[in-house]
């Protein structure tokens, strides 16, 4: 499974309310992200396909990432998560 560094987080609900369009921010959960990969280019990823325990409010700026690639015409995780590591750290309590 590929890994990633979590470069862009997007949250709707913190985004402008903007006159004449139909997306309303509701929920602080949803929005999508961007994880750079090993190459150097961007992958996608909707707050939908994040797994685990740790949902799409959990995820953090510089984090890794695993996921896996959807076949689609441009680069678009299917299945986000924080790589044991991340996941283990986040978990230990405050020493």
């Amino acid at each position: 499974m590929p890994t990633g560094k979590l470069t862009k987080l997007v949250h709707l609900s913190q985004q402008r309310c903007v006159l004449n369009t139909r997306l309303v921010p509701d929920h602080n959960d949803k929005g999508y992200g961007l994880i750079e990969d090993a190459d150097g280019r961007e992958v996608y990823f909707s707050h939908e396909v994040v797994e685990n325990q740790f949902g799409f409010d959990d995820l953090r700026k510089g984090q890794q990432l695993e996921y896996t690639l959807e076949n689609a015409p441009y680069l678009r995780a299917s299945s986000v998560r924080l790589t044991p590591a991340v996941a283990e750290q986040i978990l230990r309590p405050a020493a």
